[in-house]
């Protein structure tokens, strides 16, 4: 009976002070918030560079000889003449261990394409539908991010639809705002044929933000490339035959190989610098948490000196005394726990867009949350519990 008179006790202390209490705990919700999210987003950063580690190593891009960057702006035979070819693809599917092709883009460069707006730069590139956009400009330039409307899929293959750059929404198509596309596209033109602009997307980047994507089969009834390729990704069955396979590319005489780790290094570098950065964030919002729920009671210990001095006094045991206190760090880090939960959804997809991260919330993110309520509690009983437990009765009556 005197356990649940302690425990009552413990759970009505924190509310004596309503404007206290309410302060403290919006206060430890948001700290536990973020600091749950923050390891969220260290977790995520690592698993994109160990997801973007397992596929360098066996993924080898084919360009045209002498071509840089994205561009195939190597060659300088004529389309349909001898060159990066469809024949150099039979060449790359007949190399052993070369499981599959990851996909095969094309690229047209057009300078003019509005007389208007001069030797305007622009760049049509041709995809399988459903394949990840890939734009110069970006840090991970093997996604580009879709800003209105929605990317190309394999239910595309057939149709005649394209997603576009921010830049040459705004420049060609007088899309000034992303959020301006219309619900489903709006038509235009395309070497003359008609074209539904689905989607736009953006690489944070002008250089990266000028290039159309469409379906292959639109693109090469529309721009008639003829056997002229300008890209080539060949997946490797393991990474045992990586080197083998690049020896075997490089004999190609019209196409130049360039490994992964080349092209990734940076994005790499960029998702290790965040990840880093993400993880002292957590350790720093785990220390203002602990910092904070060890101050409150502290003083709701110091609060209490006579009242713990009189409990004792009249036969009160040291195990009342830390169970009150437990009970105490308890609510208080339970009910910030339980607001962390209510904050962390918004809060989530807010750091998901500004980290451009998969921060997602759920089981496991509950479970870090009350984690740490749980940890912050035992923190924060640890000072009035010792102190409890060493007060003596007659010189708290007296100090009081």
């Amino acid at each position: 009976m005197a356990m649940t008179g302690a425990v009552r006790r413990g759970i009505r202390n924190p509310f004596r002070s309503m404007t206290r209490a309410l302060v403290v705990v919006t206060l430890l919700a948001l700290v536990i918030g973020f600091l749950v999210l923050m390891v969220e987003a260290t977790l995520a950063g690592r698993e994109k560079i160990a997801a973007m580690d397992r596929q360098e190593q066996t993924v080898i891009e084919l360009r045209e000889a002498g071509a840089f960057g994205t561009g195939g702006f190597g060659g300088d035979n004529p389309i349909g003449e001898e060159g990066f070819t469809l024949a150099t693809l039979e060449k790359a599917r007949h190399i052993p261990h070369a499981a599959h092709l990851v996909r095969i883009d094309e690229y047209i460069d057009k300078p003019e394409m509005d007389a208007s707006k001069g030797n305007a730069y622009a760049m049509i590139i041709g995809l399988p539908a459903g394949a990840a956009l890939r734009a110069i400009g970006e840090v991970d330039y093997e996604n580009a991010k879709i800003a209105a409307g929605r990317n190309l899929t394999t239910a595309d293959a057939n149709a005649r639809v394209a997603v576009v750059g921010r830049l040459y929404a705004k420049q060609r198509l007088g899309i000034n705002q992303p959020s301006d596309l219309a619900a489903g596209g709006r038509q235009f033109l395309f070497n003359g044929q008609p074209f539904q602009v689905i989607g736009i997307y953006t690489t944070a980047n002008d250089f990266g933000d000028n290039h159309v994507f469409m379906p292959l089969k639109a693109f090469r009834e529309t721009y008639h490339p003829g056997t002229k390729l300008s890209k080539i990704f060949v997946t490797v069955d393991s990474v045992a035959n990586v080197e083998q396979v690049v020896q075997e590319l490089k004999a190609i005489p019209e196409a130049d190989v360039v490994t992964i780790p080349e092209s990734v290094s940076t994005a790499r570098s960029t998702l290790g610098n965040l990840s880093v950065a993400s993880g002292y964030a957590a350790l720093m919002l785990f220390a203002i948490g602990a910092v904070l729920v060890v101050f409150v009671m502290i003083l709701s210990t110091r609060e209490r000196v006579r009242e713990i001095g009189t409990l004792k006094a009249i036969g009160g045991s040291n195990r009342e005394i830390i169970v009150q206190f437990l009970a105490e760090a308890v609510a208080i880090s339970g009910l910030a726990g339980l607001g962390a939960t209510i904050l962390a959804v918004p809060l989530a997809h807010f750091l998901s867009q500004a980290l451009d991260l998969p921060i997602a919330f759920g089981a496991h993110a509950v479970l870090l949350i009350f984690s740490g309520a749980i940890i912050f509690a035992a923190l924060g009983s640890l000072y009035p519990v010792i102190h409890g437990v060493r007060l003596n009765p007659i010189e708290a009556m007296r100090r009081a």
